[in-house]
């Protein structure tokens, strides 16, 4: 059974994942608009998928932290 503080450390790491996740999607979408007026919306897809994983990911650390206190 992991300590409090190892539980405490894994929601951190978990919400530190979540919000690199969102920042690689919002750079995705910021460095490729070239695609959109291509025709192909494929990156705003992959990044929004991308971002809401992040979101949960994020969401679920910190309950994982709010938990372990």
């Amino acid at each position: 059974m992991p300590s409090l503080e190892e539980r405490r450390e894994n929601g951190s790491a978990i919400m530190i994942i979540g919000w690199v996740m969102i920042l690689f999607a919002f750079l995705v979408m910021f460095f490729h608009p070239a695609a959109s007026k291509l025709g192909g919306n494929h990156f705003a897809i992959i990044a929004g998928c991308v971002a809401f994983i992040g979101l949960v990911l994020s969401i679920s650390g910190a309950r994982v932290r709010r938990r372990s206190r």
